[in-house]
């Protein structure tokens, strides 16, 4: 009977020791995978906090180069240009109508 005991109590504290191997096994398992994702995550903010950095220099930079006096001038200059340019070409369009014979149609232009 005595061995009987014996072996029933080695036969619970394998079992207890089995049931705490697993589940220590599992808990270290999930922890790890934690810590993974965890770095993982990291990465990922570092590589958002730099992409961001990056694109805050390259709007300062923007700025810098795109929106001073100088370049406000070139547009104002470039947009005095492109009128003058189209008006110039208006008046070549109606003179080669005037020319062409349009004036003798009905729809009268003062050439």
């Amino acid at each position: 009977m005595d061995k009987l005991i014996e072996l029933a109590s080695t036969l619970v504290s394998g079992a207890f020791i089995a049931i705490l191997a697993a589940w220590l096994t599992n808990r270290s398992r999930n922890r790890q995978e934690q810590q993974a994702e965890i770095g993982a995550l990291r990465v990922q903010a570092d590589a958002m906090t730099v992409a961001v950095m990056e694109l805050q220099g390259a709007a300062a930079a923007n700025r810098l180069l795109w929106e001073g006096p100088a370049e406000r001038g070139r547009t104002f200059l470039l947009t005095l240009l492109a009128f003058a340019g189209g008006a110039a070409r208006a008046r070549i369009a109606v003179t080669r109508m005037c020319r062409a014979g349009w004036w003798a149609s009905s729809r009268r232009l003062s050439c």
